[in-house]
């Protein structure tokens, strides 16, 4: 009887062992996607910060700024 046990057990153990990898791979996976899917429904908010204002041109030429430091 005990040794029937410990060979359930071990068997259980070893059937474990042979799926940690795959198991962790679709877990992983989930958490990501669960993640990628949150931040696109909130947004990132992204403020930007310079020490010298910002000038905008118009007519033909392109609109041009430089950012001295960005904040995620």
């Amino acid at each position: 009887m005990k040794m029937q046990l410990h060979q359930r057990m071990s068997n259980f153990f070893h059937f474990l062992e042979s799926w940690r990898w795959p198991l962790a791979i679709v877990l992983s996976t989930f958490f990501v996607s669960r993640a990628l899917i949150l931040v696109a429904r909130i947004g990132i908010r992204v403020e930007i910060f310079t020490r010298l204002p910002i000038l905008v041109g118009t007519g033909r030429e392109p609109i041009k700024a430089e950012v001295g430091k960005v904040r995620i």
